[in-house]
């Protein structure tokens, strides 16, 4: 059984219930790959290759001595030990990865347990799969296993207590499609949202205490371009400051060359694209920037602009890298007008779809399928409150005798079938849970993980699927979230939604909460606090798709918490001390998520194939013998109601073998 319930008590009495500066003190750099941060350039990065640091597949150093002051505090609640990617988790995964455990899985201990179902992965994926195998087989055994201390995988949430107010904000996973009625019923979104009993349709708050109006979104995607009007935004400009809601006149006011400004207007502007059949192939055949440059005519660095904000909405990587049908999935400017010709005619999907977020982000819908698993994982009963603000049950997600249990803090690292793949009736599955070894069986195996870990754990892959998996590749996030005490410089600026162009981050944006069971969850007044969410992407222009994602990794790992945090509190003060902003005074807290393989990347090829071969996803969603595959990466783009599909899709095939 997991030990998770008893770090989660050791860790609320060492952070105390509220957060203060003081809980805020990052460390000294701890890890590998710092040189990397002094780098401007992919030139920089090359020529580091001579120095004795090879960008490549894997990680030159083994990143498994991260301590404490590199992850950070991590907030208070359920989640307070468990902020992204943790040094615990990073060791622990780079130890797999080193193959460190491998001789040691012989002599694991047998539980002597049975299961009718094992899934490896709390995440959504993993979890919906062991809710559709429940529903379709309701005298079936299940357990689920994860490896950090709590489920959600990227839908977990930071919390916050500020001068008396309770405050959330998402790790990762964040945003559903909205209106959701319309979503589900156009065969985009998760009909298992209706299946939970979720509300369809939701009401926002309205900010109080403005002294002049400003435009607040419901979401903080949106307006990062899909829908920049939903938001006054200011453009921070080094050695020039602010130019608020640039759209309006043109970027008149802006310091960037006339060329740029015409391609900026332009983009937004594009609504014929070349019609063809194949069109959806066709995109997957080039980049996103050959379709900039060759098909819409871009003749200026608009990359510049496009890359954080593309990257962090979902193709992980910049223009040159990701496919221009990954930009179209992601509703990027330009390839967004072919949804014009499949949908309602002459249509801008931005006019009529938005995200709708619960104040965890998504952490709100897995804590619903994690209640329908295990009714008694929250106290009270399905109400949105109960559901998502109760305190985690831990004593009851790992209950002997009972049809559902997750074991947390439990790592699996091996997998393999007791005889040949191609009889075998179960499935040996090894982890490590407090240091020891363990293993149990199952009659089947759900393996809800990224292609970087699955290849390591399951042990008897056939050639064609580890070949498979070895073509993927992942690029990091960082999502940073400072809870403010106020926030009266954005009142001050005019400003709901702020872009710059700096070293670190590049965007943020308030955003109205929805209305919970008659109440706002968090207050949106000037004076009062709020969090701030940042999605920090790393882009190394000019590096092949393999060697930006090693980069960036590289990148993200060698930051120590103090290093982030002080990047943070120089780039607030940098804009908003003009505005009455003080680093000291204003900010409550900074926590920091580091996602270390955020988003599958998908350069051309990726959805379709290529050279009349399959694409190699389809081939890891085929799986063998009782092993079977799921993760949104497998749709190629990483979202929660992908993650559902892909866990369903595995599910039926499970069933198909008896």
């Amino acid at each position: 059984m997991s030990d998770s319930k008893d770090t989660k008590t050791d860790k609320h009495q060492e952070l105390g219930p509220t957060v203060t500066r003081r809980d805020f003190v990052g460390g000294t750099l701890v890890g590998a790959g710092a040189s990397l941060l002094a780098m401007k350039s992919p030139t920089a990065l090359a020529q580091s290759q001579g120095k004795g640091f090879k960008l490549g597949r894997s990680m030159p150093t083994p990143l498994t001595g991260l301590g404490p002051d590199w992850t950070g505090p991590g907030g208070i609640g359920d989640y307070a030990d468990a902020n992204g990617n943790t040094h615990e988790l990073v060791n622990a995964a780079h130890t797999i990865r080193n193959r460190d455990l491998k001789t040691a899985v012989r002599s694991a201990e047998d539980t002597g347990e049975e299961y009718d179902l094992v899934v490896v992965g709390a995440g959504f994926a993993g979890l919906a799969a062991a809710y559709r195998y429940r529903v379709e087989r309701p005298n079936s055994k299940v357990i689920v296993f994860d490896a950090a201390p709590i489920f959600g995988g990227e839908a977990r949430q930071n919390e916050f207590e500020v001068d008396g107010y309770h405050l959330w904000g998402p790790q990762g996973s964040n945003g559903n499609v909205y209106p959701i009625n319309e979503a589900i019923d156009a065969g985009f979104g998760a009909p298992l949202w209706r299946e939970m009993n979720l509300p369809e349709h939701f009401e926002w708050q309205e900010a109080e205490g403005l002294s002049k109006k400003i435009t607040i979104p419901m979401d903080v995607y949106s307006p990062m371009h899909i829908a920049w009007e939903s938001a006054d935004q200011a453009f921070f400009y080094e050695d020039h400051g602010f130019v608020l809601n640039p759209w309006q006149n043109r970027f008149a006011d802006a310091p960037v060359s006339d060329q740029l400004k015409q391609d900026m207007i332009w983009m937004e502007t594009y609504r014929q694209p070349p019609q063809r059949d194949d069109w959806q192939q066709w995109l997957d055949s080039m980049t996103y920037k050959d379709f900039l440059v060759n098909e819409m005519g871009i003749k200026s660095d608009v990359h510049t602009y496009l890359n954080p904000q593309m990257a962090a909405m979902g193709t992980g990587l910049g223009s040159d890298v990701a496919s221009a049908y990954s930009a179209y999935r992601f509703l990027q400017p330009g390839v967004v007008a072919y949804d014009r010709y499949p949908g309602p005619p002459f249509s801008d999907p931005t006019d009529r779809v938005w995200l709708a977020s619960f104040p965890g982000g998504n952490t709100g819908q897995l804590r619903y399928i994690v209640k329908n698993l295990i009714p008694a994982a929250f106290p009270g009963g399905m109400g949105l409150t109960d559901v998502l603000f109760g305190s985690v049950q831990w004593e009851n997600l790992d209950r002997a005798n009972e049809p559902v249990r997750i074991r947390l803090s439990s790592m699996v690292v091996d997998v393999r079938h007791i005889g040949h793949s191609d009889s075998a009736k179960t499935v040996s599955v090894t982890y490590r849970n407090n240091g020891q070894l363990k293993r149990l069986t199952g009659k089947n195996v759900i393996v809800a993980g990224q292609q970087h870990l699955n290849k390591r754990i399951v042990s008897d892959l056939p050639p064609q699927l580890q070949e498979a998996m070895d073509t993927f590749m992942h690029a990091p996030i960082a999502t940073v979230n400072v809870a403010l005490r106020n926030w009266k410089f954005l009142e001050k600026l005019g400003a709901s939604a702020v872009r710059w162009f700096g070293e670190f981050g590049w965007f943020f944006s308030l955003r109205r909460q929805m209305i919970i069971d008659g109440k706002a969850p968090m207050p949106l007044d000037p004076s009062k606090p709020t969090v701030l969410t940042m999605y920090n992407s790393f882009c190394n222009p000019g590096l092949s798709p393999e060697q930006q994602t090693v980069a960036a990794r590289m990148q993200l790992f060698g930051m120590s918490y103090k290093e982030i945090e002080e990047k943070v509190v120089d780039q607030f003060t940098k804009m908003f001390a003009p505005y009455g902003f003080d680093a000291k005074g204003d900010i409550a807290g900074i926590v920091v998520n580091r996602q270390g393989h955020a988003y599958v990347v998908c350069p051309p090829g990726f959805q379709f194939g290529k050279d009349g071969k399959p694409a190699p996803r389809e081939i890891v969603r085929e799986g063998y013998g009782r092993v079977r595959f799921a993760h949104s990466e497998l749709e190629g783009a990483q979202m929660w109601e992908g993650a559902v599909a892909e866990g369903e899709r595995a599910v039926r095939q499970i069933l198909e073998l008896g």
